[in-house]
């Protein structure tokens, strides 16, 4: 079975052709599958450690991290191009990516999903509804929809917003030397969040620049970038009179992530994401 590995601006994920469906999103034996995927995307020993002879290289080797964030799985579905299943580096089916999102868009365009073109663009699915998508192979621009923010919560320390994904962000004057893994984690794991958990991004608006770290629930880490958080982070900044502006750019410790938007009162909708994708290396699983 094939695979490649992609990244958007540093978050990285393992994505997988399931046409045949040769990986069962429903096996019987959960645990073993949990920890399949949970060493695929071992930070060690997983995808991409040895680089053996059939694995494939596109681009720069410095940049290519054992493991990933997270694995998806697409295949062709009614009424729309593609239906995605993104899984946490836990193991564990998630809500929506953003980043993973853009990265399957673009393998998408490149596996033939949209016909022999090197610009596609479409409809795909997830357990969080339908999106729309385009990409470019040969820029690896990405642009994807979101879905619309109709409430979100101004708690004691921050904002909680939905994105997809659920998002505490807290602003704070640098985040620069902050250590986000040990801060993340005491909220995430906090009373109000204990059942389900919750994504937890810093950000910081200084100079007209819009910065963030986010500590990823189900990676249980700070990742290198997180698309559901800049945009967060994105109408959070709006919700608090940050920016006056319908678009901005996000800097995360991995590139830029484009948000863009339209805001009614209380309501945002036409959210959308786009960034440069990397198609970084293809290979094969041992049979």
């Amino acid at each position: 079975m094939n695979f490649a590995k992609y990244n958007s601006c540093g978050n990285d994920f393992i994505i997988i052709d399931n046409s045949h469906e040769l990986f069962s999103v429903d096996k019987k034996d959960g645990e073993e599958y949990f920890q399949y995927i949970q060493a695929l995307c071992d930070r060690t020993h997983g995808i991409g450690s040895g680089l053996r002879e059939d694995v494939k290289i596109s681009g720069n080797i410095a940049e290519h991290r054992v493991g990933a964030d997270g694995l998806i799985l697409i295949k062709p579905y009614k009424d729309v191009i593609y239906f995605m299943s993104y899984f946490n580096s836990n193991g564990y089916l998630s809500s929506f990516c953003g980043n993973g999102s853009m990265c399957a868009a673009h393998f998408a365009v490149f596996s033939g999903f949209c016909g022999k073109h090197s610009i596609g663009q479409g409809d795909f699915k997830t357990r969080e509804g339908i999106f729309s998508f385009s990409s470019d192979i040969n820029t690896g621009k990405t642009k994807i929809s979101m879905i619309d923010v109709l409430n979100f919560f101004i708690l004691d320390e921050g904002i909680l917003i939905n994105t997809g994904s659920p998002h505490y962000v807290i602003f704070k004057s640098d985040i620069s030397n902050l250590d986000v893994s040990k801060e993340g984690r005491g909220i995430r794991y906090s009373k109000p969040f204990t059942k389900y958990g919750v994504n937890v991004t810093f950000a910081c608006f200084s100079n007209n620049i819009l910065s963030i770290r986010t500590y990823e629930r189900g990676v249980e880490s700070e990742t290198l970038s997180c698309g559901t958080g800049a945009v967060a982070a994105a109408l959070c900044a709006s919700i608090k009179q940050l920016i006056l502006v319908d678009y901005i750019k996000v800097h995360t410790k991995g590139g830029v992530l484009d948000v863009g938007f339209k805001r009614k009162n209380r309501f945002f909708t036409d959210i959308f994401l786009e960034s440069v994708i990397y198609r970084d290396y293809t290979g094969k699983f041992a049979s």
